[in-house]
């Protein structure tokens, strides 16, 4: 059987440096997405699933990557053709899916913990001298972590958007709050 490949759009493929803005696909591609499609598609079938309008996606996608597509889907239950991009706003079956708002399900306490806010933990100079297991250690929100990552992930091409340089800021000002006097964390 032909595996299934799910890919979300804006933020992974459509770099998405604005969110949402004003409903145009207005940003270049991801670096390297053209070429993972191209490579997924050799090897099974690829929907791209998105909240923005199939057309609109598929031409920018044809346009800008050369892609072959459909927003047309012959069985209703299972995308399976190989070669062929089908842009859709549903989410079919797949082997995986490539999300860049994603939370991996391993269980509930795990997701619950990344999904919700944390719980109040003490002061950084509590947390300083505090003794045991994350003593010393420094809490930064997830989503800020994520950006960090992804920035980390990218060439450097010298473009930061505001709020890429604002997550940035926020986790030096997180590092150096930590840890008093000491110029840094462990």
């Amino acid at each position: 059987m032909i595996p299934t490949y799910g890919i979300d759009f804006d933020g992974v493929i459509h770099r998405y440096g604005k969110g949402w803005f004003d409903g145009t696909i207005y940003d270049e591609p991801m670096p390297g997405a053209f070429d993972g499609l191209h490579l997924l598609m050799q090897h099974g079938a690829v929907f791209i699933h998105t909240s923005r309008d199939p057309l609109q996606v598929g031409l920018w996608l044809g346009e800008r990557g050369g892609f072959s597509w459909t927003a047309t889907v012959g069985n209703d239950k299972f995308w399976t053709t190989k070669g062929l991009l089908l842009i859709t706003s549903r989410k079919y079956p797949a082997k995986a899916y490539l999300d860049d708002r994603a939370v991996k399900f391993t269980s509930w306490e795990l997701a619950l913990a990344e999904l919700l806010p944390p719980e109040p933990r003490p002061a950084a100079a509590d947390a300083a001298t505090a003794s045991g297991p994350g003593a010393g250690l420094v809490t930064v929100p997830v989503e800020d972590l994520r950006t960090i990552m992804q920035l980390a992930r990218c060439p450097a091409d010298g473009f930061f958007t505001a709020e890429d340089l604002a997550v940035i800021e926020r986790l030096h000002a997180h590092l150096r709050s930590a840890t008093p006097g000491k110029g840094g964390v462990r």
